[in-house]
């Protein structure tokens, strides 16, 4: 047996909803290549456990191109040492990265020259 709930939830008053970390702190101040990346991550699990078929139907859900996501979900493609940077730091420098900014490094194939990239921006 299934059971299905309908919601009319008028969106505009949701349009002003901060959503907070557990200690108060809003996520809509984390830097946006940590977003970035947090969402390549999901979207990989939404895909590897079947709930969407491919990207193409990932981006249509989140009303992005196509193309958009995959520059998105080419954040995977960074060495474990500048995810772990992204994800675990408050670097300043993360404040002023963009996933555009970072595309060429997600482009290189070798941790090790991503990691040399990385450092100089």
């Amino acid at each position: 047996m299934a059971l299905q709930f309908d919601f009319n939830v008028p969106l505009a008053q949701l349009k002003n909803v901060r959503v907070k970390h557990n200690d108060g702190r809003s996520i809509h101040n984390e830097p946006r290549l940590r977003k970035g990346l947090l969402l390549a991550i999901q979207v990989e699990q939404i895909i590897s456990e079947g709930r969407a078929k491919d990207f193409t139907q990932a981006a249509r859900w989140l009303n992005i191109t196509k193309a958009r996501l995959s520059q998105i979900m080419n954040l995977l493609n960074l060495a474990p040492s500048i995810h772990e940077e992204i994800l675990l730091t408050d670097s300043p420098k993360l404040r002023e990265l963009s996933v555009d900014k970072i595309q060429h490094i997600t482009l290189e194939s070798d941790w090790a020259q991503q990691t040399v990239l990385w450092k100089y921006l």
